[in-house]
């Protein structure tokens, strides 16, 4: 007899192609429903709440009265929540918000009196190789997941499953997902009827008599007459035992079958069975750049500004933080930031990532500017802040706009020397619409508006330097520029050829023509996926380059490029071969005199429809494999997946496409010759089946459907629902923003802290005087020059922050590369303690650090 645990559950989808207005409002009336029928009958129940908490946070501000009544049933154990805030992707969101996700989201299970110690992964567009390790991490030991598993992974739908560093969780598959059995009859032969069929597919992969049965769906309500029906089942055959049951007592019937069960290593996308829509990586291209800025911004520059403020003595906003977290994750979740929604949910996903760098960035003013109070300086002139967040000394450019109505102005640091800058944009500017205090002046006061590079030297480490701005003194260098046809440093030379551009590695010898290459296809897919057209046509770049500008200053070489690359205006045109519009592209290189990378910012004004975008690097190395980054690790993937061999002839729901996730970065090298390709958002890339040496890094893609049926790359019905979505064709003006870093030597130390620098850069404050908000002075003082704490090790820094539960500091940092690494201790004031993610003691106490491994330290 096979035992059945039924698992009844509603998988709540906040937002897709209704608002999360309209799901809130259903809310209302689920939840009602639901706990008057569990308070009615005692022996209904557990009923699983989707494993993430937001959806109390959003019951509760509907209907506040209910929370009592939730809370009674939490502490019960009759309704299951948690561990998650929301139910989050994970191959496009970044490592500290799946954190953030479970911390937040274990603080809300505490705060309610209850939690579900199952890694509860039901919709997630395929599953990353690290998710066990983030669960072990929070003391998860077992793991229910649906999309991206088959049997040419792991033959069975329970195995182990092993993250880059062998962390280990018990894992379990739905193989035919959370629906498979949904609105199940109430009457006993009805359902005896139906339940065969199910039952045996659910038997199918599995390694015992123990079957998981799912009973629920996309915002179903609660089917309450079924526990009774299989009651009345449990009497009348001998096939089955039907069990109210729960994950975890799933999972404990598991173990006690002393079952041995196969192990799998690395990340889970195939689409056999059930669709992983590999196009969600690319969809949405702004919405992915708008969310990575956040992430990044929020935890590698504001959190770690706020953590050395607070130890100055200022207040550390953590209500206002938690905030921004939250409504991040509201965008993060599988659908939302897949951008596979209905337009008007874009728009929504898009204004919460809007609201939260708004907030964010208001934050980072006011501390930049309490900070810039407490100084005093010797010399004369406006103080600019430097502030490192990275936790070694290092030397930088920084990024900053003044406003001066002088032409000359000279930047000194503390001993009076002149500190080099580089002009590169400058403009007129109205300051009544910028200085509150001029807004009501009848005539206008213009100013220079002058964005620069500014060079510093010996930043310390989490911490700040402090120059001053002398408007009306010339540079005290020579800033007049000189042009260019080409760029080089003592690392790389790039030149222009016949309309081409070749990137030479001096270091190696080794030369990269054709580089930057851009290529527009067609895209007949849809939200969800990209899919070719049947016969597709490509237009390159070659042979439209309309202009070229070459300057050298005193930081950067620049080249400006500009591009007309006609194109067919939409699916019809690119059929029947007609150019009947235009690219315009802009692609502005910079090569730093002190660094080894080539910098990359592109324009496109896109007024196409129906396309795809990609800017392609050939490398010409014969690989099998390359490497992208997960969430804290580095995966190795196969160039051409062995699936794309056998996908049509076993009737895969989705082509195995080389369409790929990546975190930020994607490398194809060997021993001597390589490149890699470090992204601000970009989130997607392909290894071309025709072009196994070259990497194809997505810029965007324009499709107008947010499901359509029968691709050639997805075969059957719409995903989703067939409804137009213009604004997904991305029309207007789009920016893409990445570093190109040759590989001379492979992956070794000085071209990880190449890959750091270039992702982490240092933030600049300028104390204008002006402002729109102000704040009571704090009376406090501060030091010209100041370091937090110190971490020198060849670990990446991931965030700085004020701990969930305490006063302490928290510093992490993860081994981004394949070799082992030693970590050291922090040197800071205080006591330094290991901790997992949780934030919980840890027992790792060894100073070698696995590849994929995350480190965090409790600084009291």
């Amino acid at each position: 007899m096979k035992t059945v645990h039924v698992i009844q559950h509603t998988h709540w989808d906040r937002e897709w192609y209704f608002t999360e207005n309209e799901s809130k409002t259903l809310l209302y009336y689920f939840m009602q429903d639901l706990l008057c029928r569990l308070e009615q009958d005692p022996g209904l129940g557990p009923f699983v709440l989707d494993g993430q908490t937001v959806v109390l946070e959003d019951d509760v501000q509907v209907a506040p009265e209910h929370r009592e009544r939730l809370q009674t049933l939490i502490r019960q154990g009759r309704i299951l929540i948690g561990p998650w805030y929301t139910q989050t992707d994970f191959l496009v969101v970044g490592a500290e918000s799946i954190t953030r996700n479970l911390l937040l989201g274990k603080a809300d299970c505490e705060a309610w009196g209850g939690y579900m110690p199952v890694g509860y992964v039901p919709d997630s567009f395929g599953q990353s190789a690290q998710l066990p390790l983030f669960l072990r991490e929070f003391g998860i030991g077992c793991a229910v997941i649906w999309r991206g598993w088959c049997e040419h992974d792991v033959p069975a739908s329970e195995f182990t499953w092993c993250a880059q560093n062998g962390s280990r969780v018990t894992t379990a598959v739905l193989p035919w997902g959370y629906g498979c059995a949904k609105g199940l009859p109430g009457e006993a032969t009805q359902a005896a009827q139906r339940l065969p069929e199910i039952l045996d597919k659910q038997a199918r992969f599995s390694l015992t008599d123990h079957l998981l049965l799912p009973n629920g769906n996309d915002q179903s309500p609660f089917e309450y007459a079924v526990p009774a029906m299989l009651d009345t089942l449990n009497l009348r055959q001998q096939a089955y035992r039907f069990k109210r049951s729960s994950f975890t007592a799933f999972f404990s019937a598991l173990q006690a079958t002393g079952c041995a069960l196969p192990v799998w290593r690395g990340e889970l996308l195939s689409a056999k069975y059930m669709r992983v829509h590999r196009g969600i990586y690319s969809t949405r291209m702004d919405i992915k750049q708008r969310n990575a800025r956040l992430e990044q911004f929020v935890s590698q520059t504001l959190e770690p500004l706020l953590a050395m403020n607070a130890r100055l003595g200022l207040p550390y906003p953590q209500p206002v933080l938690e905030q921004i977290w939250r409504g991040a994750m509201k965008s993060q979740a599988h659908d939302s930031i897949g951008g596979c929604n209905a337009d008007r949910v874009n728009s929504m996903v898009n204004a919460r990532l809007c609201d939260g760098l708004e907030s964010a960035r208001q934050l980072y003013e006011l501390n930049m500017a309490m900070l810039a109070a407490g100084i005093t300086l010797n010399g004369e002139g406006k103080k600019i802040i430097v502030f490192n967040p990275l936790p070694h000394e290092r030397d930088a450019h920084v990024r900053l706009t003044l406003y001066t109505p002088e032409q000359d102005f000279c930047i000194v640091d503390q001993a009076g020397a002149p500190c080099r800058w580089q002009l590169l944009h400058e403009a007129p500017q109205d300051m009544s619409l910028i200085v509150q205090e001029l807004s009501n002046s009848t005539t206008a006061t213009w100013y220079r508006k002058c964005d620069i590079l500014l060079e510093v030297k010996a930043l310390p480490p989490c911490g700040y330097q402090t120059l001053m701005l002398q408007e009306g003194r010339a540079a005290g260098f020579d800033t007049t520029p000189a042009a260019v046809e080409g760029l080089e440093n003592r690392w790389l030379r790039l030149v222009v050829e016949h309309g081409q551009l070749t990137l030479e590695d001096k270091r190696s010898g080794q030369r990269y023509p054709g580089v930057l290459r851009l290529v527009d296809g067609g895209d007949a897919g849809d939200n969800y996926n990209y899919s070719p057209p049947p016969e597709d046509w490509k237009i390159s770049s070659d042979g439209c380059l309309t202009g070229l500008h070459g300057v050298r200053g005193p930081l950067n070489d620049t080249l400006t490029l500009t591009w007309r690359i006609p194109a067919p205006l939409d699916a019809a045109a690119r059929e029947a071969r007609q150019c009947n519009a235009a690219l315009e592209v802009t692609l502005v290189l910079s090569l730093p005199h002190d660094r080894p990378w080539l910098d990359v910012e592109i324009e496109v004004n896109n007024t196409l429809r129906d396309h795809r975008l990609q800017v392609e690097i050939p490398v010409g190395v014969s690989q099998a494999v390359h490497f992208a980054d997960q969430p804290f690790g580095l995966i190795e993937r196969e160039n051409q997946p062995a699936a794309l061999q056998r996908w049509q002839a076993e009737n895969w729901a989705e082509a195995p496409a080389s369409l790929w996730p990546m975190q930020s970065l994607v490398m194809l090298h060997n021993g001597t010759r390589g490149v890699c390709v470090v992204t601000e958002g970009l989130r997607e890339y392909e290894i071309p089946a025709q072009q196994p040496q070259t990497l194809a890094i997505t810029l965007f893609r324009s499709v107008g459907w947010l499901g359509k049926p029968d691709l050639l790359w997805r075969p059957g019905r719409a995903s989703g629902m067939a409804l137009p979505t213009p604004d997904s064709q991305l029309p207007g003006l789009y920016r893409a923003h990445f570093a190109v870093l040759p590989m001379a030597q492979g992956q070794d130390a000085a071209f990880w802290r190449a890959v750091e620098q270039w992702r982490t850069p240092a933030a600049g404050y300028l104390e204008s005087g002006w402002s729109r908000f102000r704040t009571n002075p704090h009376g406090l003082h501060f030091p010209a020059r100041y370091s937090l704490l110190s971490w020198d090790c060849a670990l990446h820094f991931s965030t700085l922050k004020k701990a969930q539960h305490s006063n302490a500091l928290l510093l992490r940092g993860w081994n981004p590369g394949l070799t082992p690494l030693h970590c050291g201790q922090p040197v800071a004031e205080g006591t330094c303690r290991r901790v997992t993610l949780a934030e919980t003691p840890s027992a790792v106490t060894d100073d070698v650090v696995t590849a994929g491994t995350p480190v965090s330290w409790l600084i009291d």
